[in-house]
């Protein structure tokens, strides 16, 4: 076994090592033999680090810091330099209550950030079954699935309430969009192509997503005269959109007639009980043709009295606006003619509301 004399002087360090202030408060020194063997602390079966006080032994006894083995076994050491005194106490009843305080503190923080995170799981743990189920739902009943989902956002689109049938058959879908067009006239006119293709686009999209094998198609229907307005279907990766050209003008035509063919000294006394008749018709798309017959065999005088007069233009203008209103963002045009068939005046109001008159 190795070995390793040294001869130190200072009888403080022989006696315990404790602290330098020892060594300096010492009254006496001699001379010692002192052996190192590379001497291991163990306490509470840890090995302690004894740093640069390195144990040794002396006239058969092995001198350690006291210090360190008093702090190893939970004590509190105190040098009182004026008596020479090494004292050794337990840790005082104030002190431990502040760590045991501190640590029922540190335990209620922790307890309660437990009870926060279960909390979440809990929740989360809600969120995925409720995941699970959804798309459970979806594939065993993808038409429910996707009904669900169109009431939920298009319910009333455009201020237009609709109604969603979807039938599933072998993966594929159908989609049937009903509404009641008499109902919603003036939304329905006022709205373009274009603006109910990227409706029914953002739908095929969302179908296309959640059902990427199924095929896709579909019908909006008027539940008023049982017609198909647009069908719809897919083709290859895009929908294609067909629009059936029925526009019919009869209610137009039945209210201007009912509104402005007669009872018209509301303009002017001048205008008597003259009548007239108006007739609306497709003349190309987004336009409509207003033809206004003044019945000028009964009440010719009735008519040259207010022709081409302020009180015309304020009753050809109403008649422009009331079917721009109808078919608001339309290009409105149209004349006036007599019993002969003879113009009489031309107006129009542009897709803006912008109206003139022209007369002859």
């Amino acid at each position: 076994m190795r070995k390793k004399f040294v001869i130190l002087t200072a009888v403080s360090v022989a006696a315990v090592m404790l602290i330098s202030t020892i060594a300096l408060g010492a009254t006496g020194a001699k001379d010692i033999k002192a052996y190192y063997r590379d001497i291991k602390i163990k306490v509470n079966g840890k090995i302690i680090d004894a740093g640069q006080t390195e144990p040794f032994i002396y006239n058969d006894s092995t001198y350690v810091p006291i210090r360190l083995i008093s702090e190893a076994l939970d004590k509190v050491v105190e040098w009182d330099n004026n008596q020479s005194i090494v004292i050794i106490n337990d840790k005082s009843t104030s002190q431990t209550s502040q760590e045991l305080a501190a640590k029922n503190a540190e335990i209620q923080s922790l307890t309660y950030q437990n009870s926060l995170l279960q909390s979440k799981i809990i929740e989360l743990n809600k969120t995925i079954d409720e995941l699970k189920t959804a798309e459970e739902d979806k594939d065993e009943n993808p038409d429910d699935y996707l009904e669900d989902y169109l009431y939920d956002e298009y319910s009333k689109w455009n201020g237009i309430k609709f109604k969603y049938k979807v039938k599933e058959s072998k993966g594929d879908l159908t989609l049937t969009i009903e509404f009641d067009r008499s109902d919603y006239k003036s939304e329905w006119n006022k709205l373009t192509e274009r603006k109910i293709e990227n409706w029914l686009n953002d739908i095929f999209d969302y179908v296309t997503d959640e059902f990427p094998k199924a095929d896709f198609e579909g019908t909006i229907r008027d539940t008023d005269k049982k017609e198909t307005l647009v069908s719809f279907e897919k083709s290859g990766s895009k929908l294609k959109v067909k629009f059936y050209d029925d526009v019919s003008y009869d209610d137009l035509e039945e209210d201007l007639n009912d509104l402005y063919g007669s009872g018209l000294t509301s303009y002017h006394k001048n205008f008597g009980s003259l009548k007239a008749t108006i007739e609306v018709e497709d003349y190309d798309d987004d336009e409509l043709y207003i033809t206004v017959i003044v019945n000028t065999s009964r009440y010719p005088d009735e008519w040259d009295a207010v022709k081409d007069t302020a009180a015309a233009d304020d009753w050809l203008y109403d008649i422009m606006e009331y079917a721009y209103d109808e078919y608001e963002d339309y290009l409105i045009t149209g004349h006036v003619e007599n019993s002969s068939g003879k113009t009489q005046a031309t107006f129009e109001c542009s897709s803006s509301g912008r109206m003139k008159i022209n007369w002859k």
